[in-house]
């Protein structure tokens, strides 16, 4: 029996259907404000046990085999370093506590490309970099990296079996929450978006790291990490295919460096101005600056993970926005 946290979102969206189509049982652990609408017909219980709640997440991990821990609070802007400390760390260490209090035998936990030391100037970014210690790009990576080395020392204490999944960006259908690339998609689509920013990424398809935590379930080496990849791609031929598969073009201009910083310096202090989620500030920009050549080939050969091509995540994450096309729920490998 499998508990997942995080479900509303937008790989636990994915995971539910993954689950689903495969027959399997899984309990949802939500808030209690969780949109339930998100959840029924693809799980077996829905257990109210907020992140700080250690004594509800044991009682809704009695009986459970397997966690997926895929709740976080991602933020992109500074100044909310507490609240995500208190949502990432301190309720991932709840989880840890809980899982051991419950008998439950492993914690999947759902990290993140950004806890690692991104800054080491060798490529490509291997599990070896190891986890950030306060110099991370953005704040929440050191939130990530912080809860991701208590994961893997619990893992290490042979008292609870634990495998962390390192997704780069994630995209792909079902982000009914809107995250800040389904956000940026939808924008573009609109027009909304009139210039391309410097750099790039690596965006992987949210099937396939959700494919990857599933078969974390039962493979997988106890306190190790394995990175989740998929193509990188600068932002202007990002635009590019998202204008191909979506026959939407729209005339845009390409920002300098220089500019496209500056920007988000004013961006992140207008998000932390009105409290309003933004598409981009100064650290966002510098991700995209890192150089993120990644190298997944110990999922690959230890999960048995496989990344599907960038465009046909693209196409059907637009079919999914504009006609709400039904799209192949299906895992790449599992």
């Amino acid at each position: 029996m499998l508990a997942l946290t995080g479900a509303t979102g937008h790989l636990g969206q994915s995971l539910l259907r993954q689950i689903s189509s495969r027959g399997d049982l899984v309990n949802v652990i939500t808030r209690p404000r969780s949109d339930r609408t998100l959840l029924e017909g693809y799980c077996n219980r829905i257990d109210n046990a907020p992140l700080e709640d250690i004594q509800a997440l044991v009682g809704a991990f009695e009986g459970i085999d397997t966690v997926i821990h895929t709740a976080a609070l991602i933020d992109i802007r500074r100044g909310n370093m507490k609240t995500m400390h208190e949502v990432n760390v301190l309720g991932t260490e709840n989880v840890i506590t809980a899982c051991r209090q419950a008998g439950v035998k492993r914690l999947v936990y759902i990290s993140s490309i950004e806890a690692l030391d991104l800054k080491a100037k060798r490529r490509p970014i291997r599990e070896d970099f190891g986890f950030a210690r306060g110099n991370a790009v953005m704040e929440y990576g050191n939130t990530k990296a912080d809860a991701s080395r208590l994961v893997t020392a619990a893992g290490l204490t042979g008292e609870l079996e634990t495998v962390l999944i390192c997704p780069t960006g994630i995209i792909g259908p079902w982000d009914f929450r809107g995250g800040v690339f389904t956000n940026m998609i939808k924008r573009f689509l609109a027009g909304k978006i009139p210039a391309a920013v410097p750099g790039g990424f690596d965006f992987v398809d949210v099937r396939d790291v959700a494919g990857a935590a599933l078969s974390a379930v039962n493979k997988g080496r106890s306190g190790e990490a394995y990175l989740t990849s998929g193509s990188y791609l600068n932002v202007n031929d990002l635009f590019s295919i998202i204008e191909r598969v979506s026959g939407t073009y729209h005339r845009r201009m390409n920002l300098p460096l220089w500019l496209a910083r500056t920007a988000g310096e004013f961006s992140d202090l207008w998000g932390q101005t009105t409290g309003k989620d933004v598409l981009f500030t100064r650290g966002s920009i510098d991700i995209l600056q890192i150089n993120a050549q990644i190298d997944s080939a110990k999922a690959e050969e230890e999960l048995g993970y496989k990344s599907r091509p960038l465009e046909e995540t693209l196409r059907d994450t637009v079919n999914w926005m504009l006609r709400g096309t039904a799209v192949n729920p299906e895992p790449a490998f599992i």
